[in-house]
């Protein structure tokens, strides 16, 4: 074999062990990313591999509302793009649904004991009277204004029921409006 098919080899073998070791990173698999679920994610698995499969496994983007007191419960786990240098970092929420840009809905302001956090995990209570329904939302996990982790999600749900029906008073039907009043005089 000559020395420069060897040195190719060789440099071909260590790339291919450290696409692996890199891979098995959550942090850097899930890089900018929010996984966002139905129930808490796990603190801990028996690998990197397997915490990253079953990341993979409770990852969902539709939230349907919880009818009894018509609110969504969102589970984020947030891997930063880079480590927190902060104790402070806001979850944005914005409403992407119309296609025209995103509208700031809402942001709820949170802490964490230490800096220096590559992934953040925390827990949303979204409500309908704030948020709509049949919404989709834009999250972002935010420090200094600097986006560090996003991901979309869809709060679905029933709408309010109209019934057509429309209840005037006797001076609405009798043709009567207030102002006209004040204009004879």
């Amino acid at each position: 074999m000559s020395p420069r098919r060897a040195l190719v080899s060789a440099v071909l073998v260590i790339a291919a062990f450290a696409g692996t070791a890199a891979a098995n990173d959550p942090n850097r698999v899930f890089a900018g990313q929010v996984i966002t679920m139905a129930k808490r994610p796990p603190a801990t698995a028996k690998s990197p591999d397997a915490y990253i499969a079953l990341m993979r496994k409770m990852k969902q983007s539709n939230f349907y509302e919880d009818k009894s007191d018509h609110t969504w419960t969102v589970w984020m786990a947030a891997f930063l793009k880079s480590p927190l240098n902060d104790l402070e970092y806001s979850v944005k929420y914005y409403d992407v649904s119309n296609g025209q840009g995103q509208q700031l809905i809402a942001t709820d302001d949170q802490f964490t004991d230490s800096r220096g956090q590559k992934t953040l995990i925390t827990k949303g209570h979204l409500d309908k009277q704030m948020f709509g329904v049949n919404k989709e939302l834009l999250v972002t996990f935010e420090s200094k204004g600097k986006i560090l982790a996003s991901a979309r999600i869809k709060i679905l749900g029933e709408g309010e029921k109209l019934t057509g029906k429309v209840n005037f008073s006797d001076d609405d039907a009798a043709g009567k409006d207030g102002d006209d009043d004040a204009k004879k005089k």
